[in-house]
């Protein structure tokens, strides 16, 4: 089974480089780790968390976007969050920080910060 895309923008990819950098942590040695908690208007919340190689489980699937390591539980990527890019903003001192825009149309939330599993969009869909 192929999985799904995960995309990080060179903007979020170089905000996680620099605060590796800040906290002294080796790049080779840190993990983006992209996972989910129940949460949020549309079911589903985003969470990101920096991963040194002793995080790393069984479970998880290792990508790699835009020089990043990027680490993700396979049944979470496959069933809860499906092809996703990963941006940053700095619109504003408010505004800022990591933006999720889900790859499968239909299954994100208005504000951006919730969303809607794939799994429960593929027992929507038409037959």
């Amino acid at each position: 089974m192929e999985l799904p895309e995960v995309q990080l923008t060179p903007q979020a990819a170089q905000v996680f480089k620099d605060a590796c950098t800040a906290e002294a942590k080796p790049l080779e040695k840190s993990y983006l780790r992209i996972d989910t908690k129940p949460g949020g208007c549309s079911g589903w919340k985003y969470e990101l968390g920096w991963n040194g190689s002793e995080d790393v489980r069984d479970a998880d699937v290792m990508l790699e976007s835009e020089g990043v390591q990027v680490v993700v539980d396979r049944e979470c990527l496959t069933d809860i969050l499906g092809p996703v890019r990963i941006d940053y903003t700095s619109k504003n001192l408010v505004e800022q920080g990591f933006v999720f825009e889900q790859l499968t149309s239909g299954h994100q939330c208005g504000c951006g910060e919730s969303f809607t599993p794939v799994r429960d969009l593929k027992a929507e869909a038409p037959a």
